[in-house]
């Protein structure tokens, strides 16, 4: 018993909860925008064959 309590003692401290509020989505809007950015110049070439015919 007493050895379970040392191994419960020694170990490591939990991690905080993370911050669910408004500031946790703040950073991912730009790496939105910025993978919206990228699809849309990838597919720009082929909708501009897709117009042309």
């Amino acid at each position: 018993m007493v050895d379970r309590l040392v191994r419960i003692s020694t170990s490591p401290p939990a991690m905080p909860a993370p911050n669910w509020g408004h500031s946790a989505i703040e950073p991912m809007l730009p790496a939105l925008l910025r993978g919206a950015i990228f699809i849309a110049v990838l597919a720009a070439p082929f909708l501009a064959a897709l117009l042309a015919g």
